[in-house]
């Protein structure tokens, strides 16, 4: 990656408060990098969202090109489950030339190399333009004959929610497991005044490691009187019809091209292209796709395939899968046929330190040169690849765009593919659904639901008073859970004291006890819980009154506690389901339900913590799935189980 000159910006940065709702367990806590800065000084930032995922970068406001993004990094929500550290994505990001040509012919702008998008054109955010955080810019440029060192807050950083992130049901039923979280995004922006137009650059950092590039146009509609020829076929009446002659407003392009200098690890990088054909007329809905290595620079065609896709991968860096991590470049907008520069989808060549801008190349190293002087001038292999992306809007004037006009966008995408194993805040319960679809119901870790409690059995509290506690309540698991009880003084292990219930001893007096409980399984992420802290008194309280009371006396209900769930099948023409729910506590009592394909379901009461269903005779001769679920006692928590009969 080059360095450009850009100007310094001071950074004063507080991270956004998480939601209780929008944080899962794993990312509760932020918590500082170990690792070095990236060297952009005051130029790093570093934002965790609320859902856990990180981003930190070198951004800046450079004179010409207005907000330039470098050093791209991204740290997923699932942490160390995925990836130690930072993982670096983009050298450098930015707006490399916007043409607007008008349909009439009398105009056309290169409104970067030709106005520039810092200096005196960027403007101040305040809180109507930025409703996050804003950064400092230290500025220095000629404003005619005069110097103009200022201060403005240049740059907004907003953490915004995305909506939906994900969802994921085990079944219909309302009691079964769900997943469910909205996602989050950080917007890097900056606001650029040039003429009648004002443009928003935003960049859009998500939690799940996307990239949107958009540039938003507001403002003004161009005066009629310099850009209409009084020809309508190159615009659109605006105002009353009444007026002679007819106001029109002339259309035009907004033709944005980005630089995007990839960076995925560190090592050589490719550019695949991924083609489609339908080879069989007879099966008209079956495709095949083929990956080919661009090994040169290119274009992509005019005519492109609208199913044609390119990535950028670096065969070198791998997942914990070990497929090669990539980007993915998404462009779903239209592109200008009319110019050479702005035609094709997406352009690559390698990183070379004079290829600055997309035409009218400022840089003296190679001055006045375009895209496709850059692709016809590259003899070396694609190892460290730029692509220019072409971006375009054709803004066909309206009356509804009147001052001010509603800001429209252009946008393109880069998507993570393959960059992770799994997706960046992919719950603790569902980390091992990793090579298929879910097959097997319940959490893949140990998420506890309710905490355990302390509950002494007299009061007051002396030495001697026995403490009960249970495990708490659990979220089924794939697997049995066993539980290891360690209760706590002042925070502290007590020696020997491992069981469901403690005694008091002179120890205690004066001093607050917990119970940890620690959940484990076969093949399960851990899990702790921790009960609320109990005082026990310094001495003993007072004593009982021989006075009689008209209160009746109660007694707190022990806390309830895991059951193990049996099941047995006969494969006979009816074949039979046999149900056994059993704990510590001896036999369970309550109600069972049990469901199987096609809507089937039974439910059935326990009968010393047993019970048998008749099953369909049509289990009987192919492979069904069957849930049982265990609705709970006043003693047994709930659970579930499935069972495959073969």
């Amino acid at each position: 990656m080059r360095t450009d000159r850009l100007i310094p910006l001071v950074l004063g940065l507080a991270l956004a408060a998480p939601t209780a709702t929008a944080v899962p367990a794993y990312a509760s806590m932020v918590v500082a990098p170990a690792e070095p800065g990236l060297g952009c000084g005051s130029a790093e930032v570093t934002r965790t969202l609320a859902s856990g995922s990180a981003w930190r970068m070198c951004a800046r406001i450079d004179p010409i090109k207005g907000l330039v993004l470098e050093q791209l990094q991204f740290r997923p929500a699932t942490g160390a489950r995925e990836t130690e550290g930072w993982l670096p994505v983009v050298d450098s990001l930015y707006l490399a030339q916007l043409v607007v040509p008008y349909d009439s012919g009398a105009m056309a702008f290169n409104d970067i190399t030709g106005y520039g998008f810092g200096d005196y054109q960027l403007l101040a955010q305040d809180d109507q333009l930025c409703p996050g955080s804003t950064l400092p810019v230290e500025q220095a440029f000629m404003f005619g004959p005069q110097l103009v060192e200022r201060t403005i807050p240049g740059i907004c950083l907003t953490e915004v929610a995305d909506g939906l992130g994900w969802a994921s049901h085990e079944s219909n039923d309302p009691g079964d497991d769900r997943y469910v979280q909205q996602g989050r995004s950080l917007e890097i922006s900056s606001v650029t005044k040039i003429s009648w137009y004002e443009y928003q650059q935003k960049i859009t950092l998500s939690d799940q490691g996307a990239i949107t590039v958009g540039l938003g146009a507001t403002g003004d509609l161009a005066p009629q009187e310099v850009f209409y020829p009084e020809d309508p076929t190159t615009g659109w009446p605006i105002g009353p019809d009444s007026v002679d002659p007819t106001t029109y407003a002339t259309s035009h392009w907004h033709n944005a091209v980005y630089r995007v200098d990839f960076g995925i690890g560190s090592g050589d990088q490719q550019v695949e292209q991924w083609d489609y054909e339908q080879t069989d007329p007879l099966q008209p809905a079956r495709l095949e796709g083929v990956g080919t290595t661009r090994t040169e620079a290119f274009q992509a065609p005019d005519d492109a395939d609208p199913q044609t896709w390119w990535r950028v991968l670096n065969p070198t860096s791998v997942n914990r899968d070990g497929h090669p991590r990539s980007y993915e470049i998404v462009n779903e907008a239209i592109q200008n046929p009319h110019d050479a520069l702005t035609r094709p989808k997406v352009s690559f060549t390698n990183d070379h330190a004079c290829q600055e801008y997309a035409s009218d190349n400022l840089n003296v190293g190679c001055p006045g040169l375009s895209v496709p002087d850059y692709v016809a001038a590259e003899t070396a292999p694609l190892t460290d690849p730029v692509a220019w992306v072409n971006v375009g809007f054709h803004h066909i004037d309206r009356d509804e765009d009147q001052s001010p006009m509603p800001t429209h966008w252009q946008e393109f995408s880069l998507v993570p593919r393959d960059l992770l194993a799994q997706q960046a805040t992919t719950p603790p319960e569902r980390s091992c659904v990793n090579g298929g679809p879910v097959t097997d119901t319940g959490s893949c870790a140990a998420i506890n639901v309710v905490p355990p409690q302390v509950v002494p059995d007299a009061t007051p509290i002396t030495v001697g008073t026995v403490l009960r506690t249970g495990h708490g309540a659990w979220r089924a698991t794939r697997s049995p859970l066993s539980f290891q009880v360690q209760w706590l003084r002042d925070g502290q292990p007590i020696m020997g004291s491992h069981g469901l219930g403690h005694t008091v001893t002179t120890a205690d007096q004066g001093h607050r006890l917990q119970v940890r409980v620690d959940a484990s399984g076969y093949r399960l992420v851990p899990g702790t819980a921790t009960s609320a802290e109990l005082l026990v008194p310094s001495r003993p309280g007072p004593s009982p009154t021989t006075q009689p009371t008209t209160q009746p006396t109660t007694h707190p209900q022990p806390p309830r506690i895991a059951v193990h769930l049996g099941l047995a099948a006969s494969r006979e023409s009816h074949p039979r389901l046999r149900i056994r729910v059993r704990g510590r506590a001896g036999a369970a009592t309550g109600t069972v339900v049990v469901r199987g394909p096609g809507g089937w379901k039974r439910i059935l009461s326990l009968r010393k913590g047993q019970a048998v269903v008749l099953l369909p005779r049509a289990m009987a001769v192919r492979k069904v799935r069957v849930v049982v679920r265990y609705r709970g006692d006043e003693r047994y928590l709930p659970t579930r189980r499935a069972l495959r009969l073969r």
